[in-house]
């Protein structure tokens, strides 16, 4: 294991990547990589951090570096699930394979009561205080390497006659190691989607948002219990307060996900929940707010075509101009289209605000031209909301009391 002092460091970077500061992680690690070359723990974390800041070519022979320093993973087996990822196709998939059979051994030692001599569950049963804690965690570990394989396969390796059968012996094989897992049953709509089965990927996403609902349900909850108990135990429930604050963040991008399988699926309403949800996580994420808007206007284009008898053969409903879904004088179709037009203008703020320099320039591009083909930004959604009467009250005295100060 690194030094005391370093393996601190590595362990503040962790946490600040987990609270979405690498910039911050990135700085504290460079200093310390001139002369910890060699160092497998550093070079697996800073590989991450320059991920995350979107240095891919570095991060791809710092990644390298830290495989070749420990080919059997024994280290740990994130800098090959990463750098599988980064390669894609079948090198990608051996890196994926590396760390995937180091977690199948370190589950089996674990479920048959050994691993004595395998430092790094030495070490995580000092986090993870019972069995079965550490028996998800790792169950967990393995799912990240076996989506990064069948992502591999349905992009990269797409083509090739046994895509579809590895594809769909890896989520059998995930969702035996954890068959409530709303992620893995997400990633099977992903599949039935692609294999042109939309029955069967409904029943799979509809599954998968009722275990993400309920997740974000409990987390919600233990937040408020911990808050609640905070005075009691201070520095356990900051502890707890942390790594359910990091659950929490984590639903965003699944959710997000779900909700975009929603909308190809046509599940409009259903997609407009999924993301009204994200946006209780972090009001600020564009893509949530992009997404319910484009499946409010295609909810009102559908509308339109049933009522004009616009069948598929003649024309998809979801290429119809929006100009002429505009004329309807349909009250729903009004009110899904204002209410489009209101989730755009929140996404227009977004862009101009001080976070909009990280969003996807396609993303704001979309954004925009939707916008603009419904009129606009909605004024009355840019205009700052105005104090209640209850907030007015008293306002005088508040003004006083400050010149006072």
């Amino acid at each position: 294991m690194p030094s005391a002092t370093l393996e601190q460091v590595i362990s503040n970077a962790r946490a600040l990547v987990q609270s979405s500061q690498s910039d911050k992680a990135l700085e504290i690690l460079s200093p310390l990589i001139p002369g910890n070359e060699n160092n497998v723990f550093l070079l697996q974390i800073f590989g991450e951090v320059l991920l995350e800041t979107n240095d891919l070519e570095t991060a791809y022979e710092v990644l390298t570096a830290a495989c070749e320093l420990d080919p059997e993973a024994n280290a740990g087996t994130e800098k090959f699930f990463y750098l599988g990822q980064i390669i894609g196709g079948n090198d990608g998939l051996k890196c994926l394979d590396t760390g995937l059979s180091k977690l199948n051994n370190q589950l089996s030692l674990i479920e048959n009561n050994q691993g004595e001599n395998d430092q790094i569950l030495v070490d995580l049963s000092k986090i993870y205080k019972d069995k079965e804690s550490l028996i998800k965690y790792l169950i967990k570990k393995l799912n990240q390497g076996i989506f990064a394989k069948i992502e591999i396969w349905m992009t990269d390796l797409c083509m090739e006659p046994e895509a579809e059968q590895q594809c769909n012996d890896l989520i059998s094989y995930s969702l035996r190691l954890d068959g409530q897992n709303p992620e893995a049953l997400s990633l099977l709509a992903s599949i039935r989607i692609s294999q042109q089965k939309p029955e069967e990927a409904k029943d799979s996403l509809l599954k998968s948002w009722e275990l993400f609902h309920s997740k974000k349900a409990q987390l919600e909850e233990s937040a408020n219990k911990i808050q609640n108990e905070s005075s009691e135990v201070v520095n356990d429930d900051n502890a707890d307060a942390f790594e359910v604050g990091v659950e929490y963040i984590e639903l965003i991008q699944p959710l997000l996900t779900l909700a975009r399988f929603a909308i190809e699926l046509e599940l409009y309403e259903l997609a407009m929940t999924i993301t009204s949800n994200t946006q209780d996580i972090n009001e600020d994420i564009l893509d949530a707010y992009y997404y319910e808007a484009f499946a409010n206007i295609l909810s009102a284009k559908k509308i339109f075509a049933d009522s004009n008898n616009i069948n598929k053969d003649q024309e998809d409903y979801r290429d119809l101009d929006l100009k002429a879904v505009k004329t309807s004088k349909d009250e729903n179709i009004k009110q899904l289209l204002d209410e489009a037009k209101s989730l755009l203008t929140q996404g227009f703020k977004i862009i101009n605000s001080d976070i909009g320099a990280d969003s996807e320039p396609e993303l704001v591009e979309q954004v925009n031209d939707l916008l603009n083909q419904l009129g606009g930004p909605s004024m009355a959604d840019l205009m700052p909301q105005r104090r209640n009467e209850a907030d007015e009250e008293g306002w005088e005295d508040e003004i006083n009391s400050d010149e006072e100060n």
